[in-house]
């Protein structure tokens, strides 16, 4: 993350990215999570990806840098792409569930994309097939 931008979750199941030189309002603002937000962290190896899990017991990856892209998704036709839902924010990179009381989850700070995620059924380590090593 830049050194001025602050990500932070709420009970409001909301995912808010801030820009601490304006704080008047953030900068993104994502509701994905059916639960309050438990744990939000920056990925070390992309400046422009984080995490989050949440009291629905789901992990969510998100990259920042990505956009939706009408004409792009029109051109691929319904054939060659899953229509995505309108409400679905395309930063939403990667989805993890399965957990029971999932509590928090951590980058691994020395293999880019490796994510571990503790709840109380315990630990589960991964690395998502759609996250580029950087």
């Amino acid at each position: 993350a830049a050194p001025h931008t602050l990500a932070s979750g709420g009970d409001d199941c909301r995912l808010r990215v801030w820009d601490l030189r304006a704080f008047s309002a953030p900068v993104a603002d994502f509701k994905h999570h059916r639960a309050p937000v438990t744990s939000v962290e920056w990925c070390p190896h992309e400046s422009a990806m984080l995490l989050t899990t949440g009291a629905d017991n789901a992990l969510a990856v998100w990259d920042l840098a990505l956009e939706r892209d009408p004409e792009e998704e029109l051109q691929l036709g319904i054939a060659a792409n899953a229509a995505a839902p309108e409400d679905l924010p395309a930063q939403l990179l990667f989805v993890h569930a399965g957990q029971t009381d999932m509590k928090e989850a951590h980058w691994h700070p020395q293999i880019p994309g490796l994510i571990a995620s503790t709840a109380a059924d315990g630990i589960h380590v991964f690395k998502p097939a759609n996250i580029l090593e950087a």
